[in-house]
């Protein structure tokens, strides 16, 4: 099923294209949300020891609803994230590999 020409793309990366439409069903989304929707990239650099990156959302409330994604080509698949009232937690299957460009897309909604 697609909207606004969005489908599922499993653990591909978002082209361009589909980051914008993404941007569009963002925007209508943010003014149907009353209490608060933050979305960003989160960067880092991988150690190699490291599964879990912890990304700050500042929302002040535990998220109704968490997305996120990878950002970067040959990274290793996310196993799970959680979030709390402060941040969101992606846990990778296995450690990204030292020196590597570890990016995370990430979306948070307070309805």
């Amino acid at each position: 099923m697609a909207w606004r020409g969005l489908r599922y793309k499993g653990v591909e990366i978002l082209t361009p294209e589909d980051w914008n439409t993404m941007l569009d069903c963002l925007n209508d989304l943010y003014e149907w949300c009353t209490r608060g929707i933050t979305a960003g990239k989160a960067e880092f650099t991988g150690n190699g020891i490291e599964t879990k990156f912890e990304i700050p959302h500042g929302l002040g409330k535990y998220p109704t609803v968490c997305l996120v994604g990878k950002g970067a080509p040959n990274l290793p698949d996310i196993d799970h994230w959680t979030a709390d009232d402060t941040k969101i937690y992606v846990n990778f299957k296995t450690a990204p590999p030292a020196d590597s460009s570890v990016v995370i897309w990430w979306l948070a909604i307070l309805l």
